[in-house]
């Protein structure tokens, strides 16, 4: 793939229409809903202009609604093992197109994780999501087999509080495993060098047990095509989409930025924890020594594309994201103390070697816009992390119809060649509040 850098658009999406321009007009092709199932490429073309030309006024943030209609597909789900880093057992929870329940109806589901953080930061053994999905619902085969997404959850969290997201892009025709990573965090930090190691290594080992999991006879038979994976994470788990992808660690760049940090500068909290561990990470992926220049690779060749939001991105740098060349959209908030823009989202965005590549950006917007609203996660409102996790001082609701709308969108784009979705990434966007695009993907027709 020539890495030739073509010219930066910038498209600020501000207006009156907001989401229900995404809902009505460029976005519904190319996200493929159940409404747009039987539009034409002709209305399509013709929501675009309308939402290309709507009026100035402004609309509270606040009023953006959490989710798009969900799309065609009923979704099942399922707890499942296999083999992840470091030799241990890993849960892998798969999300899947399922066979719909008599009358179409689906329950609410109540997902379980263990806690991994500190009794004392958030109380009880585990933590809960709801949601809704089939449990082990019979796999839907008319529409696959259907691309796989890995999905990759933030540090010491679990995919369980994605399920929002998760659950509309299933419902949009892919399959989603989503492995639990292992890790704790007990207010040290001791354990952030060993996870960057062992994170890739969970994500190849999740789609080796996809390979496995659609082999006939096998519990999801024909059901994921493995020729079409795609790798999403947020924060912890963007680093792990961006390193999945290829992107390599410079360290003598990481240890340049980190250098000129007073002791009391908040941004060493990405520094201290893993700098004094560069010999130790080096041995745990397996090097006799500690590589020079750039690191190999931890990358796996079966990805096809990757969506990283909020992810941490200054271990590879400017060098290092140049080896990532996949097609890649980003995301990420400027008021993100959690992974600070500068260090996460612009500074992919600006060096990933891939030609094609789009950039969301929420003025104002935190680390934690990514997870479902926290009426569906009744143990984050007891954590002492409760205001991070559930408040925003600007998005008091969480965009989730923006994120997932646009992430099903590149999904169609990258894993499925769809030329709507490719033409609505690149064309005139929908106005929607507070938010500014930027791409370099180009059409495929005039026009």
């Amino acid at each position: 793939m020539s890495r030739h850098r073509r010219d930066r658009r910038v498209v600020p999406l501000a207006g009156p229409a907001g989401i229900a321009i995404v809902a009505a007009g460029l976005l519904i092709a190319a996200c493929g809903t159940s409404e747009s199932s039987s539009a034409s490429s002709a209305s399509s073309a013709s929501s675009a202009s309308s939402a290309s030309s709507a009026s100035s006024a402004s609309t509270a943030a606040s009023s953006t609604p959490s989710l798009p209609a969900a799309g065609p597909h009923a979704v099942g789900y399922r707890e499942l093992t296999a083999i992840g880093a470091q030799q241990r057992t890993m849960t892998l929870r798969a999300w899947y197109p399922a066979v719909p329940a008599p009358g179409g109806h689906t329950p609410p589901v109540t997902y379980r994780s263990p806690n991994k953080f500190d009794e004392q930061i958030t109380p009880g053994a585990e933590i809960t999501s709801i949601g809704a999905a089939l449990v082990d619902a019979e796999p839907d085969l008319v529409g696959g087999p259907y691309p796989l997404v890995v999905f990759s959850h933030g540090y010491a969290l679990s995919p369980i509080v994605y399920s929002a997201l998760v659950e509309h892009v299933v419902s949009e025709g892919y399959v989603v495993l989503a492995p639990e990573h292992d890790e704790i965090f007990d207010g040290s930090l001791t354990g952030f060098w060993s996870s960057l190691i062992d994170r890739p290594v969970d994500i190849s080992r999740s789609i080796d047990e996809a390979e496995q999991l659609t082999a006939p006879g096998a519990a999801l038979a024909g059901l994921i095509d493995t020729e079409r994976v795609a790798v999403v994470g947020h924060s912890y788990g963007g680093y792990t989409a961006l390193a999945a992808g290829g992107a390599r660690y410079d360290f003598d760049a990481y240890q340049a930025r980190c250098a000129p940090l007073a002791a009391h500068d908040a941004l060493r909290f990405f520094c201290d924890p893993i700098i004094p561990h560069e010999a130790d990470m080096a041995a745990r992926a397996g090097f006799d020594t500690v590589p020079t220049d750039l690191w190999p690779s931890a990358g796996d060749s079966r990805v096809d594309a990757v969506v990283s939001m909020a992810g941490d991105a200054y271990l590879f740098d400017e060098r290092g994201l140049a080896a990532l060349d996949v097609p890649i959209m980003v995301m990420g908030g400027t008021v993100d103390d959690g992974t600070p823009y500068d260090w996460g989202a612009g500074l992919t965005y600006d060096h990933v070697g891939s030609d094609d590549k789009a950039l969301l950006t929420f003025p104002g917007a935190g680390h934690m816009l990514f997870i479902d609203a926290c009426d569906d996660l009744p143990w984050a409102q007891t954590s002492a992390y409760a205001d991070a996790l559930c408040t925003d001082a600007v998005w008091q609701r969480r965009p989730l119809d923006i994120v997932a709308r646009y992430t099903t969108a590149f999904l169609r784009a990258t894993l499925d060649a769809d030329p709507e979705a490719r033409d609505a990434l690149a064309g005139p966007q929908p106005q929607l509040d507070g938010v500014e695009y930027t791409t370099t993907m180009h059409a495929t027709r005039a026009g």
